[in-house]
């Protein structure tokens, strides 16, 4: 399961790093709920989920990639997996911008491993984002 577990959240943050909305849409399991910066935020679908996360938004503030510093499975069953995670945000010059642990929820629906649930320390950059 941790092997598993581990490369939906490589996929997750490939994905994310290609600034590919519809492909990170793809790494997840809806509805995909996020809590950050006392919000929770639901998106149904997939296209309802890319056409809310360009990316290259969060890119414009100097973000250029992001790597996981660490991501540890304290839970698990047959169908969902929970993972304490810290990822590390950083520039071009690789000059990192700043640190988050969080907590992600992987599940498996209809032979589809995925993120369901994230709750971050991360905030929000930009009202409405998954980032």
């Amino acid at each position: 399961m941790l092997r598993q577990g581990c490369a939906v959240l490589d996929g997750f943050l490939a994905t994310f790093n290609a600034r590919d909305a519809d492909a990170w849409a793809a790494t997840l399991n809806f509805p995909h709920v996020r809590l950050a910066a006392d919000t929770v935020q639901v998106w149904d679908t997939p296209s309802d989920y890319a056409r809310s996360n360009d990316v290259r938004d969060l890119a414009k503030g100097g973000w250029a990639y992001t790597r996981w510093d660490w991501r540890q499975l304290v839970q698990s069953s047959d169908d969902k997996l929970h993972f304490l995670v810290r990822f590390t945000r950083y520039r071009r010059d690789d000059k990192p911008i700043g640190s988050y642990e969080s907590l992600y929820i992987l599940t498996r629906k209809d032979g589809h491993w995925g993120v369901q649930a994230r709750s971050s320390y991360a905030g929000i950059v930009r009202k409405g984002s998954a980032y």
